[in-house]
């Protein structure tokens, strides 16, 4: 299933700058070292604000997930299902996701993830997660 073409937005410049390159950039925290997720602006653990942007490793477990079915085309085609995850990262935010190479009925609780990028022909490298 096709998610569509993926866009900076300005403020993820250095998450997508990191995917390119095959790096998961996230925020941490200068003052207390705390990982935060690449959307987060202040610190949940000491309130400090301005996160630096820090590689993590790309380890993470599943957390939760749904599977999302494509309508059939006109002709009659089923797409493939798309997997919405919920990961926890080794450093510890939470990151929405999808994921690849793994089947509907394989996914689990506490499944180990390995970060996975998707280079496509337009916009910006997708992030996926594979066991």
């Amino acid at each position: 299933m096709d998610i569509g073409i993926l866009r900076r937005d300005g403020r993820t410049d250095p998450f997508f700058d990191g995917t390119a390159s095959e790096r998961l950039m996230i925020r941490r925290c200068a003052s207390c070292g705390h990982w935060s997720a690449p959307d987060q602006g202040t610190c949940a653990e000491c309130g400090e604000e301005g996160l630096d942007w820090a590689e993590a490793r790309g380890d993470a477990t599943l957390v939760s997930w749904t599977v999302v079915h494509g309508r059939p085309a006109e002709d009659g085609t089923v797409p493939p299902p798309a997997i919405l995850a919920l990961v926890e990262l080794a450093e510890g935010p939470w990151l929405h996701t999808r994921l690849a190479g793994v089947a509907p009925g394989e996914l689990r609780e506490n499944l180990p993830l390995r970060a996975h990028y998707e280079h496509p022909d337009e916009g910006e490298t997708a992030l996926l997660f594979r066991p």
